[in-house]
């Protein structure tokens, strides 16, 4: 696989998780949905599969001098299998400890992540995919952290399922600034290294 098709498969991931976000919005708090939801999974799950192995084939044609680079994209390609996960759970999680297990996947997850995106960002100099990793993160953590909130009590007069909406938003807002981001580095050159440091 070329490197321009690599961000391109990075960018349809993150292009197919915002369908997934936007399908989550739809469907979240109707429990008549078992299509919607089976195609919001179906989304979620090729999203983050497919920017993974996207940024996992670019490391793959880096060479050595390329070590801060390749570093940023692994630990991108990690914070995806991590929120899939931890989402995963967070949407079949019926208790509590459920519910602490989603977090304790999204949350590091996340922070692996926006690492990846800084480093990646010092790099090829895309300061924007910082904002879409940031935004992928906390949008991704508000969806565990309501289901948590409504089991402690800590929601007064709003439903659980606003502040997932509100989260589902976010992410879907990172995921396309994310995209955009890929966009940017695949038209700059075929080579994943924009700017050598």
């Amino acid at each position: 696989m070329t490197t321009s098709r690599s961000w391109t498969l990075v960018a349809a991931g993150y292009s197919l998780l915002l369908a997934g976000m936007l399908a989550f919005l739809t469907v979240n708090g109707i429990s008549s949905t078992a299509g919607g939801a089976s195609s919001t999974a179906g989304f979620l799950v090729l999203g983050f599969l497919s920017a993974a192995m996207g940024m996992l084939a670019l490391t793959r044609r880096m060479d050595t001098l390329q070590r801060t680079l390749r570093i940023g994209l692994v630990l991108q390609s990690l914070c995806m299998i991590g929120l899939l996960i931890g989402l995963a759970v967070s949407f079949v999680a019926s208790s509590l400890s459920g519910h602490l297990v989603s977090a304790a996947f999204v949350v590091p997850s996340g922070v692996t992540g926006l690492a990846g995106a800084v480093l990646i960002s010092k790099v090829a100099r895309a300061s924007q995919l910082v904002i879409g990793a940031a935004l992928i993160a906390v949008g991704a953590a508000l969806i565990p952290a309501a289901n948590i909130a409504q089991y402690e009590y800590l929601m007064l007069s709003i439903d659980k399922n606003v502040y997932q909406d509100i989260g589902a938003t976010i992410a879907a807002c990172g995921c396309v600034v994310a995209a955009y981001s890929c966009f940017v580095l695949r038209r700059r050159g075929n080579a994943p290294a924009v700017s050598r440091s």
